[in-house]
């Protein structure tokens, strides 16, 4: 999410109400109690409060008749996450390209003690054991399918790394061609906000990030390192294995703004394909955020960028980004 918006999912958003936006780090920082983005400066929001579908699609999540592939989120469930009513409804859905649902991970609220619980199934809502989440943490949520047409499909759901629940011997009725993620027909008494953050898609378990915050950041698309002023002690092209067209550049930002090219702090470009790229003239400052951009044909595992982070205000923690969005000015 970290454009600010939703041009990275190909179907866009589905938002009547306006309940899911893409706010900035600025803007979660300014409410006492709020989430921040897991990493980057913009996640994804929901503000319950109504029954009406805030989601994105992505019809590149396809997963063929005896193929498997998994997703990977994170999720923060806010303090203030409450219901009036028990509710339960989906925050991810397997669909076929058609708009069937295949497989669905939930979320339950129970109206007397507020207490959240995540569970999977194959179909509509989940039918299985629900497991307790925690509010006010941000949690990996991932969950794997194995889509078949001859009862041999499964599906498994790991919570920050334990693996909860594990279903054999489904039948699918076709195979995947949408990914949908957000909330769905959530009653109107259930209130409260949902991000989410870092979302993937792949034919390999993905697995939680081992630290939150780390010193050598792999990148694999456009995303902000850090925010406020800091300095990017080393950066390396990994190339895509066919092709010569693959360019890493930092922009000095933390809004994902590419429009002033004298923002751009290094560049980097590879001559042939699977070569290693590193620069000259090393460290780099930046005094408003590090944003990467990757561009360039993608094929075997490039482009990807490695980032040696030295230092920054905004990194680290919740607390030092907090303290630097306060004292951030236009």
């Amino acid at each position: 999410f970290e454009p600010g918006d939703a041009s990275l999912w190909d179907g866009g958003e589905t938002d009547t109400g306006s309940l899911l936006d893409f706010p900035h780090y600025t803007t979660l920082a300014a409410i006492p109690g709020s989430g921040l983005p897991f990493r980057g400066a913009y996640c994804m929001r929901v503000v319950c409060g109504d029954a009406n579908p805030h989601t994105v699609d992505e019809g590149s999540i396809d997963i063929a008749d005896d193929a498997t592939a998994f997703v990977r989120f994170y999720l923060y469930i806010d303090n203030g996450f409450a219901a009036t009513a028990n509710d339960t409804f989906n925050i991810f859905e397997f669909q076929q390209a058609g708009g069937t649902i295949e497989a669905s991970l939930s979320l339950k609220i129970t109206a007397t003690t507020d207490v959240v619980a995540i569970s999977l199934g194959d179909g509509i809502v989940s039918s299985e054991t629900f497991f307790e989440i925690s509010k006010g943490v941000w949690h990996a949520i991932e969950m794997k399918m194995r889509a078949d047409l001859l009862d041999l499909g499964t599906l498994d759901l790991w919570v920050d790394g334990a693996n909860l629940i594990s279903i054999t011997g489904l039948d699918n009725a076709a195979a995947v061609g949408l990914g949908v993620l957000g909330t769905q027909d959530t009653a109107a008494t259930t209130t409260g906000t949902l991000l989410f953050d870092q979302f993937v898609f792949d034919d390999l378990q993905i697995y939680p990030f081992k630290r939150r915050y780390v010193e050598n950041v792999l990148v694999t698309k456009n995303q902000h390192v850090f925010v406020g002023n800091g300095r990017i002690e080393n950066v390396t092209l990994l190339s895509g294995d066919m092709t010569a067209d693959n360019v890493l550049q930092i922009y000095d930002t933390d809004d994902a703004d590419t429009d002033d090219a004298s923002n751009i702090v290094a560049e980097l470009r590879n001559t042939a394909a699977n070569e290693t790229v590193d620069p000259a003239g090393m460290p780099v400052r930046d005094s408003r955020g590090a944003y990467i951009t990757l561009t360039g044909t993608s094929t075997g595992r490039g482009p990807r960028a490695l980032v040696q982070i030295g230092a920054a205000q905004g990194w680290g923690s919740d607390g030092a980004i907090r303290n630097y969005a306060a004292k951030r000015t236009s």
